[in-house]
């Protein structure tokens, strides 16, 4: 499924046109990245006899494309890029990553519209989560959607949509953790006379983790929400967009594996000046666990970012996160030792970008965070530093 998604973008992307017409986008980009990472496998303080260093330096070489096609009433976003990834110390962690992506969004008179595409990326997975012994493993997640929305009234509009998404990791150690689910959902929204909308959703997950031993874990769930969603515009300054509902997600064998309650998440965009930009976020999601101890993550968060344009040249951005995983879903398993996690992540970042000319950026920043765990041996505390350039054509 893989390389055939990937000649789809591709081919999508090379039969259009190499020169944009007017309005178009069709952007070619490069970039480089050096990093410095203070602690690159993440290890905590006692732990640190596992590897003969913690840091490392690492480069990231990207390259690709992003197209925003009009075609009348209907419009093409697609990108591809790839991502060649080189450790200096570890290099048996060198990998080579990649991201594509096609959606149509498409309309059908002054009543029908939707939204059909298909997204692919590979990536390496985390590194703090391999109590220091990490394997190069990259992740390959896929996901195919396709929506539709009737407006059968000036204020009111129905939709349906379906998706399907997959998540496989290239090596036998964590083949467990690969997932793959279908959902469905139906909605019914409304707009307001000032443009805010505010829709009801319900929707269903159906999912496996096909490589699970079910000595530890359920491999079948079935997940249904109800949802509540909303867009506002506030005042010329403030937008705001939220959701919030009920979860309930049930395994196929043992009740205690099960969870049900209130999730959601809202997020807002503040512009005080023409100049200056906030942004914050804050969830509370059920995830696919990353943990063969567990059957559901619950991941509790807020976010917070802020950009300046000091010139018209430089921009100076800065951002910090938090966020509380606690890993769920009784296994049945009883292992001396062996505890669900629940951990607290601590993180911030700053950095500077500067445009010499309209088609070059350059920027520079430092990140750290912390990690800390009812596991001794997850946490970690990081820091780290990079440079990068870019160049859009």
């Amino acid at each position: 499924m893989k390389a055939r998604l990937s000649c789809v973008a591709l081919g999508a992307l090379l039969a259009l046109p190499a020169a944009a017409k007017e309005g178009d986008t069709f952007q070619p980009f490069v970039s480089y990245t050096r990093y410095y990472d203070s602690n690159l496998y993440r290890l905590a303080a006692s732990e640190k006899n596992l590897v003969p260093k913690l840091s490392d330096q690492y480069g990231v070489l990207s390259a690709g494309l992003n197209i925003d096609w009009q075609i009348g009433r209907q419009r093409v976003i697609a990108s591809a890029s790839k991502n060649l990834v080189r450790f200096s110390r570890y290099s048996h962690l060198d990998y080579d990553g990649s991201d594509y992506q096609l959606k149509w969004n498409w309309r059908l008179g002054n009543r029908w519209s939707g939204l059909v595409g298909a997204t692919e990326s590979t990536t390496q997975s985390s590194l703090s989560d391999q109590l220091g012994l990490p394997v190069n493993n990259t992740v390959t997640r896929e996901n195919r959607f396709a929506n539709a929305d009737w407006q059968f009234h000036p204020r009111w509009h129905v939709g349906l949509g379906a998706a399907a998404v997959t998540s496989t990791n290239s090596t036998v150690l964590r083949a467990p953790l690969d997932y793959e689910d279908t959902s469905v959902s139906a909605t019914l929204g409304h707009t307001t006379p000032k443009g805010s909308k505010l829709r009801g959703q319900l929707r269903q997950v159906d999912g496996e983790y096909p490589n699970r031993p079910m000595v530890f874990l359920d491999r079948f769930y079935t997940q249904t929400e109800y949802n509540l969603l909303g867009d506002w515009n506030l005042t010329g300054k403030l937008t705001a967009r939220g959701r919030i509902g009920y979860t309930q997600r049930e395994n196929d064998t043992q009740s205690q594996r099960d969870f049900s309650g209130v999730t959601g998440r809202l997020s807002a965009d503040y512009f005080p000046t023409g100049k200056t930009m906030l942004t914050w976020a804050a969830y509370r999601e059920i995830a696919n666990s990353d943990d063969l101890n567990a059957s559901y993550q619950l991941n509790t968060g807020t976010s917070l970012g802020a950009a300046w344009l000091l010139t018209s040249r430089v921009t100076l951005r800065a951002s910090g996160s938090f966020e509380n995983r606690n890993f769920e879903g009784d296994t049945g398993v009883v292992i001396p030792g062996l505890v669900q996690r629940d951990e607290d992540t601590l993180s911030g970042s700053l950095s500077l970008s500067y445009a010499p000319v309209r088609m070059a950026t350059i920027d520079v920043g430092v990140q750290a965070g912390r990690r800390d765990s009812n596991m001794a041996v997850n946490d970690y505390t990081f820091r780290s530093v990079f440079v990068s350039v870019r160049a859009d054509f």
